[in-house]
């Protein structure tokens, strides 16, 4: 199947605009040939020329530091995680995905004196987790590793093909085991550790965070990726006194990150195209304006620009679908759906700002606008809204007329996983959190059908 338009006419608000071109005239609903005579209104399904795209998702975040990140990142902070682990997704074209996590502390103000004055061989020493995310096998223990990084790391809105070194033996307690279903997991370091680094232990606010860089955690051989909570995540010492009782400090975390790398990938199943999470992989969409047509391999000439007749448009959407029923899970396996995505659109040169379209501006030098979408639509599909979609295809129609480039040149869609979908369209805008997600796309007459623009007009 092709996808084309002819150009546009726009008199006194009317738009014209011209079919799909596709190999049966079924596909593109009420929109062929004598569809579009007699003043009722039509309805038109237009697809895209779809191909992949990668970009690596930030992954990384420092907690209340106003600086360095995207306002819209900030406002995922308290719900922000890190991934630790490695899946094997059955669905065919997923390939093994692995995730290093990354986490440093933030200085204590003080500390109980049963801290300071405990012998440091008294002391222990362990990483307090909450678990908030799992894409992989449920059952069994995940064997882990804590390792210290050798210097201070800048994961603020890193990306998720960042790396930051550290040491080559493990601080860790042998044998080191968490349970991925457990609600909360800990991991205990060892006494040496804690002896070799009591000096910087027990410094307090930047001193502390200055001396300290912070940990990189690895799952080897797991079957799961596993989800830290980044707000959540403390460094705990513990100490037990001769009458029993026990005195804790927490480090609350100041930062963390998380590394995602995919191998051994093969192809999607046939029929459809694979977006992921954690190495970026989505979809480029570009709509062709001012190109002939053809239904079964014949040349229409409908609605050509100087025909004189004109089609209002009266509604517009673009939908990515999902086919949750394509991907099928075992037993035992887990695979959440994601909760979100995100669609960019890059501007062409002179064409309407951001906000005239009812979009929001992601970057001005890179001319790219991010457009909202219908929230309640996730996870089955990505969904923009007339009130977006209806202004882009309008002014790009009259652009087209007057032999310019339409508003949009490419629509880039991508997994952006949130923490729920009960929330207002602005919010659609953020980037997600971190996830290793898959999401089969149909891009043939496989249900429920490919990437489109779903059009509405009135013949006049």
């Amino acid at each position: 199947m092709r996808s084309s338009w002819l150009p546009a006419l726009l008199v006194g608000g009317a738009l014209l605009v011209s079919l799909t071109a596709c190999s049966d005239s079924s596909d593109v609903g009420l929109g062929v040939g004598s569809g579009l005579q007699g003043g009722n209104p039509s309805t038109l399904d237009v697809t895209p020329d779809v191909r992949d795209t990668t970009v690596a998702p930030i992954t990384g975040i420092t907690r209340d530091s106003a600086q360095g990140r995207p306002p819209a990142q900030s406002q995922n902070q308290n719900a922000w995680r890190f991934l630790v682990g490695s899946v094997n997704d059955p669905r065919s074209g997923t390939g093994v995905v692995t995730a290093n996590g990354y986490v440093d502390f933030a200085g204590r103000d003080d500390f109980p004196s049963e801290i300071t004055s405990a012998d440091p061989s008294s002391l222990t020493a362990e990483l307090r987790l909450t678990t908030d995310y799992l894409h992989g096998y449920s059952s069994g223990t995940m064997d882990v590793e804590v390792y210290d990084l050798t210097s201070e790391a800048d994961m603020d809105s890193a990306r998720a093909t960042a790396s930051f070194d550290a040491a080559p033996s493990p601080v860790s307690v042998n044998g080191a085991q968490i349970n991925p279903s457990d609600s909360l997991v800990t991991i205990q370091l060892k006494a040496s550790w804690i002896t070799g680094n009591i000096g910087t232990l027990l410094r307090t606010g930047s001193d502390f965070e200055e001396a300290f860089s912070g940990f990189k955690i690895v799952a080897p051989n797991s079957e799961a990726v596993v989800g830290f909570s980044s707000s959540t995540a403390a460094l705990r010492l513990r100490t037990v006194s001769s009458s029993n009782d026990t005195t804790t400090a927490d480090y609350p975390s100041l930062k963390t990150f998380t590394h995602i790398e995919r191998t051994s990938a093969t192809d999607p199943p046939d029929g459809y195209r694979l977006m992921q999470g954690g190495i970026g992989k989505g979809l480029a969409m570009e709509w062709a304006y001012g190109e002939k047509e053809f239904v079964n391999e014949t040349e229409i000439d409908s609605l050509p620009a100087d025909s004189g007749r004109t089609l209002p448009l009266n509604r517009a959407e673009i939908f990515v679908p999902n086919d949750t029923s394509a991907l099928e899970t075992p037993s035992g396996f887990e695979r959440p759906q994601p909760q979100g995505y995100r669609i960019i659109a890059t501007r062409s040169s002179g064409a309407p700002s951001c906000p005239v379209v009812g979009s929001v501006t992601l970057s001005d030098a890179n001319e790219a606008c991010v457009l909202p979408l219908v929230p309640s639509a996730a996870p089955a599909s990505a969904l923009v809204p007339d009130d977006v979609a209806r202004p882009t295809f309008r002014q790009s129609f009259q652009r087209v007329r007057d032999d310019q480039s339409p508003v949009f040149t490419t629509f880039r869609v991508h997994i952006a996983d949130r923490e729920n979908t009960a929330v207002n369209e602005a919010a659609t805008v953020r980037p997600g959190l971190p996830t290793t997600l898959p999401v089969l796309v149909p891009v043939d007459g496989t249900e429920p059908g490919p990437p489109r623009a779903t059009l509405t007009v009135t013949p006049l």
